[in-house]
């Protein structure tokens, strides 16, 4: 075991170190090289509750995704509201049904994608954009 602070080798057993007086952390503790400096919580938070836009993605460093993703999202929205503008053309009643059921679509390819996002980053094996996995809470 090692000294979390310190990092002085220490005898089996040992609960302080004693060069320091930290607290000893065994090895299996210390993070590995292959995992993200990233907060897996604040990845996890994001995925839910904003991941419809990717930002999530763009935490970690995914921009490309995280701009797909956003783009989806915008143009979901923009399709579900221009469905609307029908209503005030003066040559038609009724809203345009067929860019709601794009929206319908779009919005439904973009949540799907969050939420196997959002379950990937809760498990822990949601990589960043250097192939890192983020693990640390």
């Amino acid at each position: 075991m090692f000294c979390s602070k310190c990092g002085v080798q220490l005898n089996e057993g040992s609960v302080f170190c004693s060069r320091c007086g930290a607290g000893a952390a065994p090895v299996a503790d210390q993070l590995p090289a292959d995992v993200s400096p990233k907060s897996r919580l604040a990845t996890s938070l994001l995925a839910w509750f904003l991941g419809y836009f990717g930002v999530h993605r763009f935490y970690t460093g995914k921009i490309g995704t995280g701009v797909i993703m956003l783009i989806l999202g915008v143009a979901s929205g923009l399709c579900w509201f221009g469905g609307f503008l029908g209503v005030l053309d003066e040559d038609r009643a009724e809203p345009i049904f067929g860019l709601w059921l794009i929206a319908g679509l779009l919005y439904f390819a973009v949540w799907i994608w969050m939420v196997i996002d959002f379950i990937i980053a809760v498990t822990g094996n949601f990589r960043d954009s250097q192939g890192k996995l983020i693990k640390k809470w």
